[in-house]
């Protein structure tokens, strides 16, 4: 009883391609079959390939769909995987430039925020003034700003002339 399933689980390939081939019909199938596996009709009848072949069928079928069902899983978690290590490296990125040794122009700190943005940061009488610079930074820009933003400290009397 177990020779004809081990037969069949042995030539799985060969016996679904040419079931198909031979548009699912079991006796072109069982023809084409003898020719190219000698030992078939040692191993069993054309009434238990035929019996056989129906169940093998339906349960290779239904492996295939769960495979694939299994496949199209793996691959959307793969993908998920992928852009989960783009931002990895995108966020190493960030953290690597956030670890620079900090600058400062005329006393204000330069400060690169986690979004990407470059501020400069100062404490007046324990209030913190920030300027906000830009995606990239420029330093002729940053000193620019520290002097409007100091010349409106200046007349609002927050620093002494």
């Amino acid at each position: 009883m177990a020779k004809p399933i081990d037969f069949l689980i042995e030539n799985q390939k060969t016996i679904l391609k040419e079931y198909y081939r031979n548009e699912t019909s079991c006796r072109k199938t069982w023809d084409t079959l003898q020719l190219r596996l000698s030992k078939l009709s040692h191993t069993m009848s054309f009434n238990t390939f035929k019996q056989y072949l129906s169940v093998f069928i339906a349960l290779s079928e239904k492996i295939g769909k769960q495979g694939e069902k299994e496949l199209a899983k793996l691959r959307q978690k793969d993908a998920e995987l992928s852009a989960l290590r783009l931002k990895v490296k995108e966020m190493e990125s960030r953290l690597s430039k956030l670890g620079q040794k900090s600058r400062n122009i005329e006393g204000w700190t330069v400060r690169l925020t986690a979004k990407g943005y470059y501020n400069l940061c100062k404490s007046f009488a324990g209030k913190v003034e920030s300027i906000y610079i830009g995606k990239v930074f420029d330093e002729a820009k940053a000193k620019k700003k520290i002097a409007e933003r100091m010349s409106k400290l200046r007349q609002k009397g927050v620093i002494k002339p």
